[in-house]
Protein backbone atom coordinates (compact mmCIF):
# COMPACT_ATOMS: atom_id res chain seq x y z
CA UNK A 1 0.00 0.00 0.00
CA UNK A 2 0.89 3.63 -1.06
CA UNK A 3 0.33 6.78 0.83
CA UNK A 4 0.28 9.79 -1.59
CA UNK A 5 0.55 13.53 -0.43
CA UNK A 6 -0.53 15.80 -3.10
CA UNK A 7 -0.10 19.57 -2.15
CA UNK A 8 -2.41 21.95 -4.57
CA UNK A 9 -0.39 25.04 -3.71
CA UNK A 10 2.94 24.10 -2.33
CA UNK A 11 4.87 26.76 -3.35
CA UNK A 12 2.29 29.37 -2.31
CA UNK A 13 1.79 27.60 0.67
CA UNK A 14 5.22 28.04 2.16
CA UNK A 15 5.51 31.13 1.51
CA UNK A 16 2.63 32.06 3.57
CA UNK A 17 4.08 30.00 6.08
CA UNK A 18 7.54 31.89 6.23
CA UNK A 19 6.01 35.31 5.75
CA UNK A 20 2.60 35.11 7.62
CA UNK A 21 2.16 38.67 6.77
CA UNK A 22 2.23 38.10 3.37
CA UNK A 23 -1.51 36.41 3.75
CA UNK A 24 -2.95 39.90 4.74
CA UNK A 25 -3.32 40.62 0.92
CA UNK A 26 -4.61 38.95 -1.83
CA UNK A 27 -1.94 37.02 -3.02
CA UNK A 28 -1.47 35.20 -6.25
CA UNK A 29 1.55 32.88 -7.89
CA UNK A 30 1.13 33.29 -12.12
CA UNK A 31 3.37 32.23 -15.20
CA UNK A 32 4.10 32.35 -18.32
CA UNK A 33 2.19 30.54 -20.84
CA UNK A 34 2.99 31.17 -23.94
CA UNK A 35 2.10 34.32 -24.91
CA UNK A 36 -0.16 34.85 -21.59
CA UNK A 37 0.30 35.15 -18.20
CA UNK A 38 -1.62 33.09 -16.08
CA UNK A 39 -3.02 32.22 -12.34
CA UNK A 40 -1.71 29.25 -10.83
CA UNK A 41 -2.05 29.42 -7.13
CA UNK A 42 -3.81 31.67 -5.34
CA UNK A 43 -4.49 32.79 -1.78
CA UNK A 44 -7.87 32.69 -0.04
CA UNK A 45 -8.39 36.04 0.34
CA UNK A 46 -7.86 36.50 -3.63
CA UNK A 47 -10.38 33.32 -4.41
CA UNK A 48 -12.96 35.45 -2.01
CA UNK A 49 -12.35 38.29 -4.31
CA UNK A 50 -13.19 36.47 -7.98
CA UNK A 51 -9.35 35.58 -8.37
CA UNK A 52 -9.00 32.10 -9.74
CA UNK A 53 -6.35 29.57 -11.30
CA UNK A 54 -5.98 29.49 -15.29
CA UNK A 55 -7.34 33.41 -15.74
CA UNK A 56 -5.15 35.96 -17.63
CA UNK A 57 -3.58 38.27 -14.77
CA UNK A 58 -4.79 41.05 -16.76
CA UNK A 59 -8.31 39.95 -15.34
CA UNK A 60 -7.57 38.84 -11.97
CA UNK A 61 -6.36 42.25 -11.39
CA UNK A 62 -9.38 43.63 -12.83
CA UNK A 63 -11.00 41.83 -10.42
CA UNK A 64 -8.90 42.32 -7.53
CA UNK A 65 -7.62 45.74 -7.34
CA UNK A 66 -4.82 45.24 -4.16
CA UNK A 67 -3.90 41.42 -5.64
CA UNK A 68 -0.04 41.18 -5.37
CA UNK A 69 1.37 39.47 -7.53
CA UNK A 70 4.57 36.55 -7.19
CA UNK A 71 5.92 34.44 -10.54
CA UNK A 72 5.93 31.04 -10.00
CA UNK A 73 9.24 29.12 -10.41
CA UNK A 74 8.52 25.25 -10.57
CA UNK A 75 12.26 24.75 -9.55
CA UNK A 76 11.87 26.93 -5.83
CA UNK A 77 8.38 24.60 -5.61
CA UNK A 78 10.59 21.80 -6.53
CA UNK A 79 12.66 22.61 -3.70
CA UNK A 80 10.38 23.14 -1.39
CA UNK A 81 9.19 19.54 -2.37
CA UNK A 82 12.45 17.76 -1.41
CA UNK A 83 12.25 20.21 2.36
CA UNK A 84 9.14 18.37 2.93
CA UNK A 85 10.00 15.05 1.89
CA UNK A 86 13.35 15.81 4.27
CA UNK A 87 11.20 16.71 6.75
CA UNK A 88 9.17 13.00 6.57
CA UNK A 89 12.12 11.35 6.40
CA UNK A 90 12.62 10.57 9.72
CA UNK A 91 9.17 8.35 9.43
CA UNK A 92 9.44 6.97 6.92
CA UNK A 93 12.28 6.02 4.71
CA UNK A 94 10.58 4.84 1.39
CA UNK A 95 9.62 7.92 -0.44
CA UNK A 96 9.38 8.98 -4.00
CA UNK A 97 8.90 12.18 -5.40
CA UNK A 98 6.67 13.61 -8.34
CA UNK A 99 7.62 16.85 -8.50
CA UNK A 100 6.26 19.44 -8.15
CA UNK A 101 3.40 19.03 -6.09
CA UNK A 102 3.38 15.50 -4.51
CA UNK A 103 5.11 12.47 -2.95
CA UNK A 104 4.15 8.89 -2.72
CA UNK A 105 5.36 7.39 0.76
CA UNK A 106 5.21 3.39 0.84
CA UNK A 107 3.26 1.71 3.81
CA UNK A 108 3.10 -1.89 4.36
CA UNK A 109 7.01 -2.06 5.15
CA UNK A 110 6.15 0.37 8.22
CA UNK A 111 2.88 -1.49 9.45
CA UNK A 112 5.32 -3.89 11.79
CA UNK A 113 7.03 -1.13 13.01
CA UNK A 114 4.59 1.19 13.62
CA UNK A 115 1.63 -1.51 15.17
CA UNK A 116 -0.41 -1.73 12.11
CA UNK A 117 -1.67 0.03 9.31
CA UNK A 118 -3.88 2.28 10.84
CA UNK A 119 -1.25 3.37 13.23
CA UNK A 120 1.29 4.46 10.22
CA UNK A 121 -1.06 5.90 8.51
CA UNK A 122 -2.18 8.38 11.39
CA UNK A 123 1.74 8.96 12.25
CA UNK A 124 2.38 10.23 8.83
CA UNK A 125 -1.23 12.05 8.16
CA UNK A 126 -0.32 13.71 11.45
CA UNK A 127 3.24 15.01 10.74
CA UNK A 128 1.80 16.44 7.16
CA UNK A 129 -0.61 18.23 8.98
CA UNK A 130 1.68 19.83 11.33
CA UNK A 131 3.66 21.69 8.23
CA UNK A 132 1.51 23.36 7.93
CA UNK A 133 0.56 23.27 3.62
CA UNK A 134 -2.87 22.29 2.89
CA UNK A 135 -2.38 18.41 1.65
CA UNK A 136 -4.54 15.94 0.12
CA UNK A 137 -3.93 12.36 1.39
CA UNK A 138 -4.86 9.07 -0.35
CA UNK A 139 -4.10 5.23 -0.04
CA UNK A 140 -4.05 3.30 -2.78
CA UNK A 141 -2.06 -0.81 -3.93
CA UNK A 142 0.04 1.61 -5.91
CA UNK A 143 1.23 5.08 -6.28
CA UNK A 144 0.12 6.42 -9.69
CA UNK A 145 -3.53 5.21 -8.33
CA UNK A 146 -2.72 7.03 -5.29
CA UNK A 147 -2.13 10.25 -6.76
CA UNK A 148 -5.24 10.21 -9.16
CA UNK A 149 -7.35 9.78 -5.81
CA UNK A 150 -5.24 12.56 -3.86
CA UNK A 151 -5.58 14.93 -6.75
CA UNK A 152 -9.19 14.10 -6.66
CA UNK A 153 -9.75 14.74 -2.89
CA UNK A 154 -11.02 11.29 -2.71
CA UNK A 155 -11.79 10.36 1.23
CA UNK A 156 -8.91 8.32 2.40
CA UNK A 157 -9.34 4.80 2.58
CA UNK A 158 -7.09 1.79 4.15
CA UNK A 159 -9.58 -1.23 2.60
CA UNK A 160 -8.11 -2.09 -0.94
CA UNK A 161 -11.60 -2.75 -1.75
CA UNK A 162 -12.57 0.55 -1.17
CA UNK A 163 -9.64 2.04 -2.91
CA UNK A 164 -10.13 0.47 -6.18
CA UNK A 165 -14.11 1.21 -5.77
CA UNK A 166 -13.11 5.24 -5.60
CA UNK A 167 -10.52 5.08 -8.09
CA UNK A 168 -13.48 2.93 -10.32
CA UNK A 169 -15.72 6.10 -9.45
CA UNK A 170 -13.15 9.03 -10.99
CA UNK A 171 -14.65 10.56 -13.90
CA UNK A 172 -12.33 10.42 -17.17
CA UNK A 173 -10.82 14.08 -16.79
CA UNK A 174 -9.54 13.53 -13.69
CA UNK A 175 -8.03 9.87 -14.99
CA UNK A 176 -4.89 11.69 -15.98
CA UNK A 177 -4.85 10.82 -19.36
CA UNK A 178 -4.27 13.03 -22.24
CA UNK A 179 -6.61 15.33 -23.48
CA UNK A 180 -6.70 13.68 -27.17
CA UNK A 181 -7.23 10.37 -25.26
CA UNK A 182 -9.87 12.30 -22.91
CA UNK A 183 -11.87 13.02 -26.44
CA UNK A 184 -11.52 9.36 -27.25
CA UNK A 185 -13.65 8.21 -23.83
CA UNK A 186 -16.01 11.24 -24.06
CA UNK A 187 -16.62 10.36 -27.74
CA UNK A 188 -17.11 6.42 -27.16
CA UNK A 189 -19.48 7.03 -24.30
CA UNK A 190 -17.11 6.52 -21.24
CA UNK A 191 -17.56 8.64 -18.34
CA UNK A 192 -15.87 6.49 -15.27
CA UNK A 193 -12.57 5.58 -15.26
CA UNK A 194 -13.72 2.12 -14.10
CA UNK A 195 -15.39 1.48 -17.54
CA UNK A 196 -12.12 1.37 -19.01
CA UNK A 197 -10.65 -0.30 -16.67
CA UNK A 198 -13.53 -3.30 -17.06
CA UNK A 199 -12.42 -3.56 -20.73
CA UNK A 200 -9.67 -6.01 -21.81
CA UNK A 201 -6.12 -5.17 -22.72
CA UNK A 202 -6.60 -5.49 -26.26
CA UNK A 203 -10.08 -3.61 -26.65
CA UNK A 204 -8.52 -0.66 -25.00
CA UNK A 205 -5.40 -1.08 -27.16
CA UNK A 206 -7.51 -1.05 -30.49
CA UNK A 207 -9.55 2.01 -29.90
CA UNK A 208 -7.43 4.23 -27.80
CA UNK A 209 -4.11 2.78 -28.32
CA UNK A 210 -1.04 0.83 -26.75
CA UNK A 211 0.04 4.21 -24.67
CA UNK A 212 -3.00 3.92 -22.88
CA UNK A 213 -3.58 0.55 -22.35
CA UNK A 214 0.22 0.38 -20.69
CA UNK A 215 -1.27 3.60 -18.79
CA UNK A 216 -4.06 1.26 -17.41
CA UNK A 217 -2.05 -1.79 -16.46
CA UNK A 218 -0.26 1.19 -14.16
CA UNK A 219 -3.14 2.07 -12.84
CA UNK A 220 -4.42 -1.07 -11.55
CA UNK A 221 -0.84 -1.98 -10.54
CA UNK A 222 -0.49 -5.16 -13.34
CA UNK A 223 3.31 -3.42 -14.51
CA UNK A 224 6.10 -3.44 -12.40
CA UNK A 225 7.93 -0.25 -11.44
CA UNK A 226 11.19 0.86 -11.13
CA UNK A 227 11.11 4.14 -8.16
CA UNK A 228 13.80 6.28 -7.91
CA UNK A 229 13.45 6.63 -4.17
CA UNK A 230 14.22 9.82 -2.43
CA UNK A 231 17.70 10.62 -0.40
CA UNK A 232 17.96 13.79 1.47
CA UNK A 233 20.18 16.32 0.35
CA UNK A 234 23.83 16.79 2.14
CA UNK A 235 23.56 20.56 1.97
CA UNK A 236 20.81 23.05 2.68
CA UNK A 237 19.56 25.65 0.90
CA UNK A 238 15.98 27.60 1.08
CA UNK A 239 14.91 30.92 -0.61
CA UNK A 240 12.08 33.60 0.16
CA UNK A 241 10.59 35.65 -2.01
CA UNK A 242 9.78 39.19 -0.32
CA UNK A 243 6.06 40.40 -0.77
CA UNK A 244 7.57 43.72 -0.65
CA UNK A 245 11.09 45.20 -1.34
CA UNK A 246 13.04 45.35 1.90
CA UNK A 247 15.12 48.63 2.44
CA UNK A 248 16.96 47.83 5.21
CA UNK A 249 18.27 45.59 7.72
CA UNK A 250 15.71 45.94 10.70
CA UNK A 251 12.81 44.57 7.64
CA UNK A 252 14.97 41.48 7.16
CA UNK A 253 14.75 39.75 10.84
CA UNK A 254 11.39 37.87 10.58
CA UNK A 255 11.55 36.33 7.31
CA UNK A 256 15.53 35.29 8.37
CA UNK A 257 14.26 34.09 11.56
CA UNK A 258 12.21 31.95 9.33
CA UNK A 259 14.93 30.56 7.14
CA UNK A 260 17.19 30.14 10.34
CA UNK A 261 14.03 27.48 12.12
CA UNK A 262 14.23 25.76 9.08
CA UNK A 263 18.08 25.16 8.88
CA UNK A 264 17.33 24.57 12.33
CA UNK A 265 14.39 22.05 11.82
CA UNK A 266 16.62 20.72 9.12
CA UNK A 267 19.90 20.50 11.14
CA UNK A 268 18.03 18.76 13.56
CA UNK A 269 15.98 16.07 12.14
CA UNK A 270 19.61 14.77 10.65
CA UNK A 271 21.61 14.95 13.59
CA UNK A 272 23.82 17.21 11.83
CA UNK A 273 26.09 20.28 12.74
CA UNK A 274 27.86 23.21 11.01
CA UNK A 275 30.18 25.97 11.61
CA UNK A 276 29.39 28.75 9.09
CA UNK A 277 26.76 29.67 6.74
CA UNK A 278 26.12 32.41 4.29
CA UNK A 279 22.94 34.51 3.43
CA UNK A 280 22.32 35.95 -0.24
CA UNK A 281 20.48 39.03 -0.46
CA UNK A 282 19.17 39.60 -3.90
CA UNK A 283 18.68 42.85 -5.57
CA UNK A 284 16.34 43.95 -8.40
CA UNK A 285 19.70 45.56 -10.35
CA UNK A 286 22.52 44.95 -7.96
CA UNK A 287 24.57 41.64 -7.57
CA UNK A 288 23.73 39.64 -4.64
CA UNK A 289 24.81 40.63 -1.02
CA UNK A 290 26.37 37.16 0.22
CA UNK A 291 26.93 37.98 3.90
CA UNK A 292 28.55 34.67 5.82
CA UNK A 293 27.98 34.05 9.09
CA UNK A 294 30.42 31.63 11.07
CA UNK A 295 30.47 30.18 14.66
CA UNK A 296 33.29 29.51 16.67
CA UNK A 297 32.33 26.04 17.02
CA UNK A 298 29.67 23.53 14.78
CA UNK A 299 26.32 24.05 16.19
CA UNK A 300 22.60 23.67 14.78
CA UNK A 301 20.66 26.20 16.79
CA UNK A 302 18.96 28.58 14.43
CA UNK A 303 19.67 31.89 17.28
CA UNK A 304 22.94 31.02 17.40
CA UNK A 305 23.35 32.11 13.56
CA UNK A 306 21.00 35.06 13.56
CA UNK A 307 22.80 36.21 16.86
CA UNK A 308 26.27 36.63 15.47
CA UNK A 309 24.33 38.02 12.33
CA UNK A 310 22.59 40.56 14.02
CA UNK A 311 26.02 41.82 15.27
CA UNK A 312 27.95 42.64 12.25
CA UNK A 313 24.40 44.05 9.95
CA UNK A 314 24.91 47.41 10.93
CA UNK A 315 28.89 47.60 9.70
CA UNK A 316 27.02 45.66 6.29
CA UNK A 317 25.41 48.65 3.91
CA UNK A 318 22.73 47.03 1.57
CA UNK A 319 23.33 48.44 -1.94
CA UNK A 320 19.87 48.27 -3.02
CA UNK A 321 16.45 46.51 -1.63
CA UNK A 322 16.18 43.20 -0.64
CA UNK A 323 13.50 41.28 -2.87
CA UNK A 324 14.81 37.73 -2.14
CA UNK A 325 16.83 35.83 0.60
CA UNK A 326 18.61 32.69 0.29
CA UNK A 327 20.17 30.61 3.33
CA UNK A 328 23.00 27.93 1.95
CA UNK A 329 24.69 25.74 4.07
CA UNK A 330 26.80 23.69 3.03
CA UNK A 331 29.55 21.86 4.94
CA UNK A 332 27.70 20.01 7.45
CA UNK A 333 29.16 17.05 10.09
CA UNK A 334 27.91 14.58 11.99
CA UNK A 335 26.99 15.45 14.94
CA UNK A 336 29.21 14.17 18.29
CA UNK A 337 27.99 13.41 21.64
CA UNK A 338 30.29 14.21 24.42
CA UNK A 339 30.06 13.21 27.90
CA UNK A 340 31.79 16.42 29.27
CA UNK A 341 27.79 17.77 30.28
CA UNK A 342 28.96 16.28 33.49
CA UNK A 343 29.48 18.86 36.09
CA UNK A 344 28.12 21.70 33.97
CA UNK A 345 31.74 21.79 31.76
CA UNK A 346 29.86 21.23 27.97
CA UNK A 347 27.40 23.81 29.46
CA UNK A 348 30.28 26.09 30.29
CA UNK A 349 32.13 26.01 26.95
CA UNK A 350 29.27 26.14 25.12
CA UNK A 351 29.17 29.49 26.58
CA UNK A 352 32.34 30.55 26.24
CA UNK A 353 32.02 29.45 22.41
CA UNK A 354 28.43 31.71 22.37
CA UNK A 355 30.86 34.98 23.34
CA UNK A 356 33.95 34.00 21.20
CA UNK A 357 31.51 34.31 18.19
CA UNK A 358 29.86 37.29 19.53
CA UNK A 359 33.38 39.27 19.50
CA UNK A 360 34.31 37.58 16.62
CA UNK A 361 31.14 39.06 14.24
CA UNK A 362 31.73 42.24 15.97
CA UNK A 363 35.47 42.95 15.61
CA UNK A 364 36.39 40.63 12.80
CA UNK A 365 37.98 37.17 13.00
CA UNK A 366 41.36 38.24 13.35
CA UNK A 367 41.00 40.30 16.20
CA UNK A 368 40.22 37.46 18.32
CA UNK A 369 42.78 34.20 18.93
CA UNK A 370 43.94 32.22 21.59
CA UNK A 371 47.48 32.06 23.58
CA UNK A 372 49.33 28.62 22.46
CA UNK A 373 52.74 27.94 22.39
CA UNK A 374 55.58 26.78 20.42
CA UNK A 375 58.85 24.10 20.53
CA UNK A 376 61.15 27.19 21.13
CA UNK A 377 62.52 27.64 25.08
CA UNK A 378 63.13 30.78 24.79
CA UNK A 379 60.57 33.36 27.09
CA UNK A 380 58.59 35.64 24.10
CA UNK A 381 59.87 33.64 21.23
CA UNK A 382 57.42 30.18 22.20
CA UNK A 383 54.19 31.91 22.24
CA UNK A 384 52.08 32.29 19.25
CA UNK A 385 48.15 33.06 18.23
CA UNK A 386 46.00 29.82 17.30
CA UNK A 387 42.19 30.42 16.24
CA UNK A 388 39.59 31.41 18.73
CA UNK A 389 37.88 28.44 20.12
CA UNK A 390 40.02 25.71 18.80
CA UNK A 391 41.27 22.85 21.77
CA UNK A 392 43.88 24.09 24.32
CA UNK A 393 47.35 22.16 24.06
CA UNK A 394 47.61 19.95 26.55
CA UNK A 395 51.09 20.16 27.97
CA UNK A 396 52.63 16.96 29.57
CA UNK A 397 54.93 18.54 32.77
CA UNK A 398 55.01 21.85 31.31
CA UNK A 399 56.91 24.76 33.91
CA UNK A 400 55.06 27.18 35.61
CA UNK A 401 55.01 30.70 33.49
CA UNK A 402 53.63 33.96 34.12
CA UNK A 403 50.61 35.43 33.08
CA UNK A 404 51.87 38.53 31.52
CA UNK A 405 55.53 39.11 30.54
CA UNK A 406 56.97 42.49 30.44
CA UNK A 407 58.73 43.74 27.16
CA UNK A 408 61.81 44.45 27.75
CA UNK A 409 62.53 42.96 31.31
CA UNK A 410 63.25 45.41 33.60
CA UNK A 411 66.73 45.93 35.88
CA UNK A 412 66.07 44.85 39.11
CA UNK A 413 68.11 44.00 42.47
CA UNK A 414 67.69 40.53 44.53
CA UNK A 415 67.74 42.06 47.80
CA UNK A 416 63.98 43.24 47.11
CA UNK A 417 63.23 39.58 46.34
CA UNK A 418 62.71 36.67 48.19
CA UNK A 419 63.57 33.84 46.05
CA UNK A 420 61.11 30.54 46.14
CA UNK A 421 62.13 28.13 43.88
CA UNK A 422 64.99 27.20 40.73
CA UNK A 423 66.83 28.23 39.01
CA UNK A 424 65.63 27.18 35.66
CA UNK A 425 68.55 27.66 33.10
CA UNK A 426 68.41 28.58 29.74
CA UNK A 427 71.12 28.50 27.49
CA UNK A 428 69.52 28.66 24.00
CA UNK A 429 69.14 30.37 20.80
CA UNK A 430 72.05 29.60 19.16
CA UNK A 431 70.11 29.30 16.19
CA UNK A 432 69.43 32.21 15.04
CA UNK A 433 71.94 34.76 17.02
CA UNK A 434 69.36 35.24 19.28
CA UNK A 435 71.32 33.35 22.18
CA UNK A 436 70.38 33.62 25.71
CA UNK A 437 72.61 32.10 29.01
CA UNK A 438 69.69 32.88 31.95
CA UNK A 439 69.12 31.03 35.30
CA UNK A 440 65.25 31.78 36.24
CA UNK A 441 63.61 31.93 39.32
CA UNK A 442 60.09 32.41 40.85
CA UNK A 443 60.23 35.10 43.84
CA UNK A 444 57.97 37.02 46.08
CA UNK A 445 58.31 40.80 47.13
CA UNK A 446 57.84 42.47 50.42
CA UNK A 447 54.52 42.99 48.72
CA UNK A 448 53.36 38.81 48.21
CA UNK A 449 53.56 39.82 44.39
CA UNK A 450 55.05 36.35 42.86
CA UNK A 451 57.49 37.57 39.95
CA UNK A 452 59.65 35.70 37.18
CA UNK A 453 63.28 36.59 37.70
CA UNK A 454 66.52 35.97 36.00
CA UNK A 455 70.12 36.48 36.29
CA UNK A 456 72.26 37.25 33.24
CA UNK A 457 75.78 39.13 32.74
CA UNK A 458 75.80 39.89 36.30
CA UNK A 459 72.48 41.35 36.15
CA UNK A 460 69.03 41.03 37.56
CA UNK A 461 65.84 41.42 35.63
CA UNK A 462 62.14 40.85 35.99
CA UNK A 463 60.39 39.49 33.29
CA UNK A 464 57.15 38.89 34.15
CA UNK A 465 54.43 38.42 36.85
CA UNK A 466 52.47 35.30 38.20
CA UNK A 467 49.39 37.76 40.39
Amino acid sequence: MWLYCHFPQLLLDNRVRLQPDSNTLPLALYQLQGNQSVIVQCSTLAREAGVKTSIQTVMAISLCEQLQLVEYIPEREQQVLQQLATRLYQWAATLVLYPSKGLAIELSSLAQLYGGMDAVFNTLSREVDALPIKAQLAVADNPLAAQLLAEYDCPVSLNPKESAQLLAQLPIGAAGLGTKTQKHCKAAGFRQLGELIQLSGDEVGRQLGLETQLYLERIQGRQQQSYNFFTPPESFRQSLDLVTEIPHWQGLLFPLKRLFGELEDFLYQRQKVTQQVSIELHHRYEPPSVVPVALAEPGWRGQSFLSLLQLTMESIPLPEAVIEITLVANELLQSEQHNSHFFGVQQHRHETLQLIGRLQAKLGNNAVFSPAMNDDPRPGNNEFRRPAGEKPQILSAAPKRPLWLLQPPQPTSVDLWELCHGPERKVCGWWDAGDIARDYWIARDKFQRVGWLYFESGQWYLHGWFS
